[in-house]
């Protein structure tokens, strides 16, 4: 592949979510608390928040000293429970009006106080308040304050309500996925450009370096994770960050990227060769990889499950005699988080609807312990997988060197 640079391709910004694509969330939120017997939720994680109240700050998910709450009760008006200096920021980016703030930092009582009004102030039908506690989680607050609150606020008790969130977000609508399908050409556009980038002499943490710098002059918001894995005729690792380890003549290197875009993640990889051609193993392997994300694209229809989708992909690497390794699935669901439910595995039964959007992602180890990974990101539509990604050669790409 020569080193000819890709143009940086200029695409205007997609728009803002609308009102009404939040007042639609919310009632899908609701219809779930509902069926979950919860009288309100309590969220404090940076997708959730973002999702529901579409709050969008650089600062609040950097800083572990202020949390930053959001209350959506099943019936009432939503508040925002946050400290005093993001008001302003509050009210730039969210939809929701009501809000309730102190003057954070205050480690002894960082709105524990407000946070309680407003939970006994929610309309009681099942005593119940949902809190982000159960599998793919994380919470935005100290877990001793997490136990302060709940014996704040009886007689409501404290729940996991990933039930409910997890479901929410299993669809993506079709604003949600053109942000998947932006970050994905963005992504793309900077792959393609690999022959470019590439130099003799660099390391693993040199090219990732110019390749997130190439992503974000073409318009990727961050560039929180780019994994790489070199060494001649294959790599070991597929989750590793770069190391100061030299590229050589017969390497073969493969990128792995979660770039972001309006509060949206691409999570794909592609495979290079460095100056001839792969092993006649390699290719082999990699053909192989080929077949089966075909495989598990095909495999990703409504109505299908997510182990369906890993079976498909599963059959042709062991009716060739290859065994699964030790990644545990092949591909995951995508959205506001790199890697979200369901699982590509098998026993994950979620089933795949319309708006799910998934990445199918294959591995094998071959050789002396050597691995190659593909992956692609599509969503699922009526009529089947729509890829979200540019198919990937169905060969390594050789780049001069």
């Amino acid at each position: 592949m020569p080193k000819r640079p890709l143009p940086v391709k200029k695409r205007r910004e997609l728009p803002p979510f609308t009102r009404d694509e939040f007042e639609h969330r919310t009632e899908r939120a609701r219809a779930l608390m509902t069926r979950e017997r919860l009288d309100a939720m309590l969220i404090t994680s940076e997708a959730n928040i973002e999702y529901l109240a579409g709050f969008t700050t650089q600062f609040a998910w950097n800083t572990p000293t202020r949390p930053w709450y959001f209350l959506l009760p099943r019936e009432g008006e939503p508040t925002a429970i946050i400290p005093e200096l993001g008001v302003t920021n509050w009210r730039a980016t969210s939809w929701v009006d009501t809000i309730m703030s102190w003057p954070s930092p205050r480690p002894s009582n960082e709105g524990l106080d407000l946070v309680k009004r407003a939970v006994l102030g929610v309309k009681r039908s099942y005593s119940r308040v949902g809190v982000e506690l159960g599998a793919e989680s994380r919470i935005g607050m100290p877990v001793a304050d997490l136990n302060r609150v709940r014996d704040m606020i009886r007689p409501f008790d404290i729940v996991d309500c990933m039930h409910v969130t997890r479901e929410l977000r299993l669809v993506k609508s079709p604003a949600e996925v053109e942000r998947v399908r932006r970050m994905c050409q963005i992504a793309g556009d900077a792959f393609d450009n690999m022959g470019a980038l590439v130099k003799s002499g660099d390391t693993e943490r040199d090219l990732v370096r110019k390749f997130q710098a190439d992503m974000l002059m073409r318009g990727a918001d961050k560039t929180p994770y780019a994994a790489i894995g070199s060494g001649p005729g294959g790599y070991d690792s597929i989750i590793q960050g770069p190391t100061d380890r030299k590229f050589k003549r017969g390497d073969i290197f493969l990128i792995d990227t979660g770039a972001r875009y309006g509060g949206y993640f691409c999570d794909f990889d592609r495979n290079f060769a460095l100056g001839k051609p792969p092993s006649d193993a390699a290719k082999r392997i990699h053909e192989l990889l080929f077949k089966a994300t075909n495989a598990g694209i095909k495999a990703a229809r409504p109505g299908a499950t997510a182990a369906d989708v890993f079976a498909a992909q599963a059959k042709v690497l062991e009716d060739a005699g290859i065994a699964l390794g030790n990644v545990g699935r092949f591909g995951h669901g995508l959205g506001k988080v790199m890697t979200e439910p369901p699982s590509n595995m098998p026993g994950d039964d979620t089933v795949l609807q319309v708006g799910t959007v998934l990445t199918i992602e294959p591995s094998a180890i071959f050789g002396d312990g050597k691995i190659l990974v593909h992956e692609e990101n599509l969503v699922v539509t009526e009529n089947g997988a729509q890829l979200l990604t540019r198919r990937a050669p169905r060969e390594i790409p050789v780049l001069d060197f």
